[in-house]
């Protein structure tokens, strides 16, 4: 197995070395229409603090049955963002999203993380339980988000490459997948806020993946740049203006 990638560990105060074990067992529950009421107003002050923000697209995400969101990351507020849209538009559904392992060593991080749905995954490793998991969440009929390139893009630039991850996971679950783009404006342009778009765009079916019960590393490569153009394309409607 591959050495587990740790990234700006430094970075987070009140580090706890010990090994963390996730509760992989613990049941689904989704999320209540209380739930979404109490912290709708909360999240959205949030994001409209940090962003100027805009979205569209939210009514191609379906409202039932399990599904992929595939997105670029640029900020560490995309989970609750995208989520706030979807709620925005009426999207009473629980979704759930990868956080790199790190995080869940800081307990300040973890609360949070584990309230809005995140889950850890031990990056550069083969990690059959968070892979296990997201199998898990598809087959509950819920919304599992993924970013692709595996870590934020602090450049902002447009997505291209990204791991192969999304490809294996949308094997594994036989999950259709949602690209969503994220455009946040470059840095050094004098705005009070960052212009933050948010994207969805239109469903990729499994089948135009193609990729069968035992895909090649080819397969697993075009369906991810598959996945990525589409993502790409539709940052280019915000980036390339």
């Amino acid at each position: 197995m591959a050495e587990q990638i740790v990234t700006n560990k430094d970075r987070l105060h009140f580090y706890n070395e010990n090994e963390y074990n996730y509760n992989w067992d613990k049941p689904l529950v989704e999320h209540s229409a209380f739930f979404y009421k109490a912290w709708y107003p909360v999240a959205k002050a949030v994001v409209k603090f940090k962003f100027d923000i805009e979205f569209y697209g939210a009514e191609n995400v379906p409202k039932e049955g399990g599904l992929l969101l595939a997105a670029n990351h640029v900020a560490g507020l995309d989970p609750i963002a995208i989520t706030y849209c979807l709620q925005n538009k009426g999207h009473m559904r629980t979704m759930r999203f990868m956080a790199k392992e790190e995080f869940f060593h800081v307990f300040y991080v973890k609360i949070p993380l584990m309230y809005f749905g995140g889950f850890p995954v031990k990056r550069g490793t083969s990690d059959r339980k968070s892979l296990e998991y997201s199998k898990k969440i598809v087959d509950n009929d819920q919304i599992l988000l993924v970013f692709p390139q595996g870590t934020r893009d602090k450049e902002r630039k447009r997505p291209g490459e990204a791991k192969g991850g999304i490809a294996l996971l949308a094997r594994e679950t036989k999950s259709d997948v949602v690209p969503v783009s994220i455009y946040r404006s470059p840095e050094g342009e004098g705005r009070k806020k960052d212009k933050y778009v948010i994207r969805f765009g239109e469903v990729i079916p499994y089948e135009e993946l193609g990729l069968g019960d035992k895909p090649k590393s080819k397969e697993l490569r075009s369906a991810t740049q598959l996945i990525m153009d589409k993502i790409g394309e539709l940052w280019d409607k915000d980036g390339a203006k």
